[in-house]
């Protein structure tokens, strides 16, 4: 007796239900999202490509007889450790081998458990900072940085990122802790922090370098009141970078206080009403309710507020113009004047050092805030 013929059944392909004008729900969230990817891909990427594909070659404005001649990766060993000349591979080998090494050892015992992978992560960057110190510190130059302004530059950027994220966080959250206070008088904290955040940055390095001027300023003014002589702010390095930070904190303070009182909000209140019948004090109470259920908003805050720290730009130049000398003579300020001397080549290759040093900072604050060990 024959056996009838088996049939199975298809599911019909993307382009077969696409002609067919029968798209699934997941076919069309996809063709919908086409545009929307086209527009990133000509806005941002397209950009990227462009300055990476310009940091390859040599162009200068002020020798427009040069051309733009392909040079490969002139401008990075130019920016990091020097020219073959004076940096040759047998050069700290030993150094090199060893950070290596203890890459692959901190990685072992991340999978065998005896770390955690936050943990790892931020070793990890340790590591490599010094890897990239040793080897860019090369014998020529008097044992000098090939270039020297990019590495006080870089320097430069790290403390403000480091001074102003914490000083930002630290002021931010208190503010936003008391703009949720049920008062009829908290709008008068909402206000405070609406304002900060919604001045030109460039008018408040203006407004605090007349507040920190050491001859007519009013912090001066008013330390001599009560006995004190005040500093040389804006003319000697170590005032300047603190009344620089300081006015960084004050305008950004309130960015930070105005995502984590969003946060804030969102906590609903009978978990803090049952802690309370629980016993719980007020500190107990944001220890085990508040700071948990904050960390999403914490995250996002300290992702934006790190971002535009390493861009930081504005603030600095309009208080100092990046001195006394090069004291805060930030990336963002190395590479417009780097653009103002028209070396539009090296200048592209900074901006694509900005960009790294944006990203790895990124993807480290996501793997160590969103990993669950």
């Amino acid at each position: 007796m024959a056996s009838a013929p088996s049939t199975t059944y298809r599911k019909p392909g993307f382009w077969r239900r696409l002609r067919q004008g029968n798209p699934s729900e997941a076919q069309l969230g996809f063709i919908m999202l086409i545009p929307a990817a086209l527009v990133l891909l000509l806005v941002m990427f397209w950009p990227i490509v462009q300055v990476l594909w310009q940091s390859l070659h040599f162009e200068r404005l002020n020798l427009p007889g040069h051309g733009r001649p392909f040079i490969g990766l002139e401008h990075y060993e130019r920016m990091l450790w020097g020219s073959a000349m004076t940096w040759g591979l047998g050069h700290l080998v030993a150094w090199r081998l060893l950070g290596l090494a203890a890459l692959i050892a901190l990685w072992i015992a991340t999978r065998a458990g005896a770390l955690r992978r936050s943990t790892a992560w931020w070793w990890t960057l340790g590591i490599l900072l010094v890897a990239v110190g040793l080897m860019g510190f090369h014998p020529g130059d008097d044992g000098r940085w090939n270039d020297a302004r990019f590495w006080n530059s870089f320097s430069v950027t790290l403390v403000i990122i480091v001074a102003s994220v914490a000083g930002s966080f630290a002021v931010g959250l208190p503010l936003a802790l008391l703009a949720n206070v049920t008062s009829r008088w908290r709008w008068l904290v909402r206000v405070a922090l609406l304002i900060p955040w919604a001045m030109p940055r460039v008018l408040v390095g203006v407004m605090f370098a007349w507040l920190f001027n050491s001859t007519s300023g009013v912090i001066n003014d008013l330390l001599r009141r009560i006995g004190i002589e005040g500093p040389l702010w804006l003319a000697r390095s170590d005032p300047a970078v603190w009344a620089t930070i300081i006015t960084i904190v004050w305008a950004t303070s309130a960015f930070v206080g105005l995502i984590l009182l969003a946060g804030l909000q969102s906590i609903d209140e009978s978990l803090y009403e049952a802690a309370e019948v629980d016993g719980a004090s007020p500190l107990q109470r944001f220890a085990s309710i508040t700071l948990p259920l904050l960390r999403p908003a914490i995250a996002v805050a300290l992702i934006f507020r790190t971002l535009t720290a390493i861009q930081t730009f504005d603030i600095p130049y309009a208080m100092t113009r990046g001195g006394p000398g090069r004291t805060l003579e930030t990336l963002g300020i190395y590479i417009t004047s780097t653009t103002n001397n028209l070396n539009l080549g090296y200048a592209a290759a900074l901006s694509v050092a900005l960009f790294a040093m944006s990203l790895a900072i990124t993807v480290l604050y996501l793997r160590w805030i969103y990993t669950e060990d």
